[in-house]
């Protein structure tokens, strides 16, 4: 896995700048979170970096094209693939940046992550990626700001349809959102272009009684809401579910409170409803959509603690409990997306680049982009399948070199587990600190290949005498 061939295919208009473009990507993926001047390693190949940056020929899209292609490559190989959608903010002081809130300044990045479901969970690539500048500190309520054109909640319609063009109509995703996308606009615009999703919920909709045939906005304040149905909606599925400790999230946008770790046991009900379209909303478009409701809810929450409960809203079958559990699993592969922001922010470090202003910032996002899946890759390869025989991850050559290295100690038969352990050895971990974080994975796998690099001139050196 070679992160520079993600970017080999790109077209700047220019072979030299292609070139520079992949010099780059293998100086970062020696040391994804050195600095500029650390990783280029001579003046003249940091000042080549700033050019390269700032040189207005250069676009985060052309930056990126090859990585989409090889990730619809991926997403080709597998069956089951979810693509996974959030937006997270970078904080940069410098020029033509935008306003995030309390007092911060930088952008939003909304990402589309693809990931598999037959493979543990494993990220296979960004399919989609927009950029926003906010001018001004968002104002007014929700429903104000759902009401205006050319709004930030657009972007979710927006990457899944880039997302939908990269992938093609040849592999059938399911696109998870978390409960910021929820609007009837994002619903009804999914469902016109026959896209599939699982969406995070909140807001207990009107829906429309049955044996109601004209559907208006008039009397929908009386009519059933989704808790109402799923009041006497049959529990289709009981299981329990691991809850990892968290501290206390303040930020005003997204509070949550502190919580240990535990067992929780839920409880699943389904249903379909129509919901209706809200008043306020501008869209012209259905007065109804039909759609099915998943509801998980924790029972016998212990004292407390806040009870996990979900609303899911798809366009996936809910009629038997494998369907609903496969909903649930759909929803839960989102968190991958999460840890990709983390593997961008503290094992790439983007957020401490010391460039001077955003066309720059962005171009460098667009290359740390494919480093941070690759990172995030790297470290899956060690947890998917600890039993599998190395030979399926590793070729025959990179398999040798781990097994002659003098420092390291491979057993006849290694393992993936054991494979990817003695890369991160490579890379500087120690075994007993647990699995192998992003940093020291792709240290060591570049050690790897420069070791593969020097074999086989060696090899060719052998052949020619």
């Amino acid at each position: 896995m070679r992160v520079d061939e993600e970017f080999a295919g790109s077209d700047l208009g220019d072979k030299r700048l292609t070139r520079r473009l992949v010099a780059i990507a293998r100086q970062f993926q020696a040391q994804p979170d050195a600095s500029y001047p650390e990783a280029a390693g001579s003046d003249a190949a940091l000042e080549g970096t700033y050019r390269f940056l700032n040189n207005s020929a250069v676009t985060p899209e052309a930056v990126l094209a090859p990585h989409l292609v090889a990730t619809a490559h991926r997403i080709r190989g597998c069956e089951r693939v979810v693509v996974a959608h959030d937006t997270t903010e970078f904080t940069f002081r410098r020029e033509g940046m935008g306003v995030l809130g309390e007092g911060r300044i930088g952008f939003l990045g909304h990402f589309a992550l693809a990931v598999s479901l037959d493979n543990a969970r494993s990220p296979l690539g960004v399919v989609g990626l927009e950029t926003l500048v906010r001018k001004e500190p968002r104002r007014g309520t929700s429903h104000e700001r759902h009401a205006r054109p050319d709004r930030e909640e657009l972007r979710w319609f927006r990457t899944v349809e880039q997302a939908e063009r990269v992938i093609s109509k040849e592999r059938a995703v399911i696109h998870v959102m978390d409960r910021e996308a929820e609007s009837y606009e994002t619903f009804a615009s999914l469902i016109a272009s026959d896209f599939r999703f699982v969406i995070r919920t909140y807001y207990n909709r009107a829906t429309v009684p049955e044996g109601v045939t004209r559907v208006t906005r008039r009397g929908a304040a009386r009519w059933p809401k989704i808790e109402d149905e799923l009041r006497y909606a049959p529990v289709l599925l009981t299981f329990d579910v691991p809850v990892s400790a968290r501290k206390a999230v303040l930020r005003a946008n997204k509070p949550k409170p502190a919580r240990g770790a535990r067992t929780a046991t839920v409880e699943c009900t389904a249903c379909t409803v129509d919901i209706v379209r809200p008043s306020w909303t501008r869209l012209d478009g259905p007065p109804s959509l039909r759609v099915n409701i998943v509801k998980l809810r924790e029972v016998n929450t212990p004292e407390g603690c806040e009870p996990i409960e979900w609303q899911l809203t798809t366009t996936e079958p809910i009629d038997t409990p494998d369907q609903v559990e496969a909903v649930i699993e759909a929803y839960r592969a989102r968190w991958i997306i999460e840890e990709y922001f983390r593997a961008l922010k503290q094992g790439c470090a983007y957020e401490k680049r010391q460039l001077e202003n955003v066309h720059a910032i962005i171009n460098a996002l667009a290359i740390f982009v494919p480093i941070a899946w690759q990172l995030m890759a790297l470290r899956n390869a060690a947890r998917i399948d600890p039993d599998l025989p190395a030979t399926k991850v590793l070729d025959r050559l990179k398999l040798q070199l781990l097994q002659r290295h003098p420092k390291l100690r491979l057993p006849p038969r290694p393992t993936s587990r054991d494979a990817m352990l003695a890369i991160a050895q490579l890379g500087g971990h120690i075994k007993n600190n647990g699995d192998p974080g992003w940093i020291v994975l792709g240290r060591g796998y570049d050690r790897l290949l420069m070791l593969e690099e020097g074999a086989l001139l060696a090899l060719a050196g052998c052949d020619q005498s």
